[in-house]
C-alpha cells in the first residue's frame, strides 16, 4: 500500500496482453483469499481516440465508480469535499462518469451543469485528477489495478495527464498497467516518450514486460498432446 508500481506491457497484437492482466486480477483475488480487488480498465481505439480525448481513462473511471461500494463512495466524497483545493467541477467536466461519486445524487438522478462556466485548464484537471486518485487509492483496502490498453492509439491529452500522474509522489496503493503493441510503438512514438520520461523520474517502481508468441517447440508440444 505504500507505493505505486508501474508496468508497461508490450507485445504484438493477439499475443495475450489483455488476457494476462485478466488472469492477474483473478490471481490477486485468490491470493487475497477472496478480498475484493478492483481492476479499472479502459481501451484506446484507433478510430475513437483522436476524436474523443481521454477515452480509455474515462471508460476506466466508469468501471471504477461502478465497483465502489456505497460506503466507499461516501468516504471519497466526504474527503474530497473537505479538501480546500479540490476542483470537482474540473473533473466532472472532463470525466462525466465521476459525477455520481463527486456530487450527491439528485432526486431526479441528474446533475445540472452550468454552460457558462469557463472550461477547466489542463493544469486544473491534472491537479484535481491526482487528488481524486490519491483519495480513492487511500480509501481502498487493496491496491487499485488500473489497466489501460492499446496505448499505440492513445491521444496527446491522455499522455500529458498520465505522465503527470505517474511521476507524482502523492499516490500510493496503485498498480498501473499500460499495454501497447511493441511493433507499433517506436522511439519517436509519444507513448515511448512517456515511458522514458516516467522511468527517468521513478525508475525503481517502473517495469517493462514484453510478451512473445509461442515457440515452434511449444506449438509442437500442444499438437503432440492433442493427438
Amino acid at each position: 500500500r505504500e507505493n505505486v508500481q508501474i508496468v508497461f506491457l508490450g507485445g504484438y497484437s493477439g499475443v495475450g496482453k489483455t488476457e494476462l492482466v485478466k488472469q492477474l486480477c483473478t490471481d490477486c483475488t485468490t491470493i487475497s483469499k477472496g478480498e475484493r480487488i478492483i481492476c479499472a480498465r479502459g481501451k484506446y481505439s484507433k478510430l475513437q481516440s483522436a476524436a474523443v480525448p481521454f477515452s480509455a481513462i474515462s471508460d476506466s473511471l466508469g468501471e471504477l465508480v461502478a465497483n465502489l461500494t456505497d460506503e466507499e463512495c461516501k468516504t471519497v466524497r466526504a474527503k474530497l469535499s473537505a479538501s480546500e483545493g479540490m476542483n470537482s467541477a474540473a473533473l466532472v467536466d472532463t470525466f462525466p462518469y465521476l459525477a455520481p461519486l463527486l456530487f450527491p445524487p439528485r432526486a431526479d438522478s441528474t446533475n445540472v451543469t452550468d454552460d457558462s462556466v469557463t472550461p477547466a485548464t489542463m493544469n486544473e484537471v491534472k491537479e484535481a485528477f491526482k487528488e481524486f486518485l490519491s483519495c480513492v487509492c487511500g480509501v481502498l483496502r487493496s491496491p487499485l489495478i488500473w489497466f489501460l490498453d492499446d496505448f499505440q492509439w492513445s491521444d496527446e491529452a491522455s499522455l500529458e495527464l498520465l505522465k503527470d500522474v505517474l511521476i507524482s509522489k502523492e499516490l500510493n496503493n496503485l498498480l498501473f498497467i499500460g499495454a501497447y503493441r511493441s511493433n507499433e510503438v517506436k522511439e519517436e512514438h509519444p507513448f515511448h516518450e512517456l515511458m522514458k520520461g516516467v522511468e527517468e523520474v521513478n525508475n525503481t517502481n517502473v517495469h517493462r514486460v514484453d510478451l512473445f508468441g509461442l515457440s515452434s517447440d511449444d506449438v509442437a508440444g500442444f499438437i503432440v498432446d492433442a493427438l
